[in-house]
């Protein structure tokens, strides 16, 4: 078995004052690692619990992380935990001693005594080293179960996973590999997309197929158990070659790519560069595209028009026109996306204008309607798009669709 729980500890996680970025991270490397993660838990600051948390992912997995509460404090309990449930006691260890005392000794910085706990670990356990700061980690085995133990700070965490415990726990997975690819389409539904894989879905599969959604991306986890790496990654590439023969025009990238860093890639790599026109996003979308790495390749230029005053003014949209239809309107989104590409050296201009709520709606144009218009020297075109109700949502999904249409409209003939 391959198998790794990870377990978050502290009480700032399950309020939401602290985000547990820790077994996010680690949730990343262990599956570049080839390793399986089969359950997470975040866990408050009593010994009970931990100690209980502790019981439940043993019963899971023969490999168990935990991060947090191994500090100077009195709520960092968790050598106390890991202790009860191995059945031993906390042993002074002098060598760990000397080394919180270097540290601190190091940096011209008194020791308080507090900070003698963290020279405390479970009997039998062996130290880890914590190269950036006081609390040093350790690692046991009990019953095939290893169990290792990382402070919570995520620099120091980090550090130590990567050179004292991940060496240990690859050794320990043997020759079972677990090898995971990420596809990312954009562009369909949910039940769209399950209904047209079917039986590609179905548990209990190797390689399989898991599915999860953020923010309008679907995310494809294709997972391969092998006995070797090599075998692993020919299963997940057939895999692959049979969801690009159902969805293929759906997916835009893998693993860690994004719709915006694919646009850009795009654009760059056919030496073509874009011009905006925003209102309802507020320059959300120019913000997504110079968020990129050399984003001045393809990025000529912006407008935020967010009255009708400056879309006359700085777009050209004809003060009439804006009366008559409306500034959420097919008419405007066309004028202020000929007026960017007019006013640009850009290849193509998108346009956005739409009501993003709460407020503005009506029976006729309600809120989350918005409408995205492409114009470049081939192409005029325009869409209507109702989005959810919710100002963040509707503008994040507004973006998306203009740098999606890009690709699809704009690109996909030059």
């Amino acid at each position: 078995m391959n198998a790794v729980s990870v377990i978050s500890i502290g009480n700032e996680l399950l309020s939401g004052q602290c985000l547990d970025t820790n077994r996010a991270w680690l949730g990343e490397q262990l599956s570049l690692a080839g390793l399986n993660v089969v359950s997470g838990f975040a866990v408050s600051d009593e010994i009970s619990a931990i100690e209980e948390s502790i019981a439940h992912a043993t019963a899971q997995a023969n490999i168990v992380l935990i991060t947090g509460g191994i500090g100077p404090t009195d709520d960092d309990l968790t050598r106390d935990a890991v202790a009860k449930f191995l059945g031993v006691e906390l042993e002074f260890r002098q060598e760990l001693y000397a080394g919180i005392e270097d540290f601190f000794a190091k940096r011209n910085y008194p020791m308080v005594q507090k900070n003698r706990v963290q020279a405390y670990i479970p009997a039998g356990a062996k130290s880890l080293r914590n190269a950036v700061g006081t609390a040093p980690g350790f690692i046991v085995t009990k019953n095939a179960v290893t169990i290792a133990v990382m402070p919570g700070v995520p620099s120091e965490m980090k550090l130590m996973f990567s050179n004292e415990i991940l060496p240990q726990i690859i050794d320990k997975a043997g020759k079972n590999v677990v090898v995971t690819k990420r596809i990312k389409c954009y562009g369909i539904g949910e039940s769209n997309l399950n209904e047209t894989l079917g039986d590609m879905l179905k548990r209990g599969q190797n390689p399989l197929i898991n599915c999860t959604v953020n923010q309008g991306v679907i995310t494809l986890h294709v997972v391969a158990n092998s006995n070797d790496k090599k075998t692993a990654q020919e299963m997940i590439a057939n895999k692959i070659s049979q969801l690009q023969s159902l969805i293929g025009k759906f997916i835009f990238g893998y693993d860690n790519e994004t719709l915006e860093g694919v646009l850009g890639k795009e654009l760059q790599s056919r030496g073509k560069t874009i011009a905006l026109a925003e209102s309802c996003t507020g320059g959300l979308i120019a913000k997504l595209l110079t968020d990129l790495p050399g984003a001045s390749d393809f990025f000529q230029c912006g407008w935020v028009t967010y009255s009708n005053a400056a879309k006359n003014r700085l777009l050209g949209v004809d003060a009439k026109l804006l009366e008559e239809k409306g500034a959420v309107s097919r008419e405007v989104a066309l004028e202020m996306a000929k007026g960017a590409l007019e006013r640009s050296c850009a290849d193509v201009a998108v346009a956005v204008t739409g009501i993003a709520g709460p407020g503005g709606g009506s029976e006729e144009k309600p809120v989350g309607l918005v409408y995205i218009a492409l114009v470049s020297s081939e192409k005029t075109f325009v869409e209507e798009f109702n989005f959810p109700p919710n100002r963040e949502v509707c503008r994040l999904r507004t973006a998306q669709k203009a740098i999606a249409m890009v690709r699809k409209v704009f690109l996909a003939t030059v």
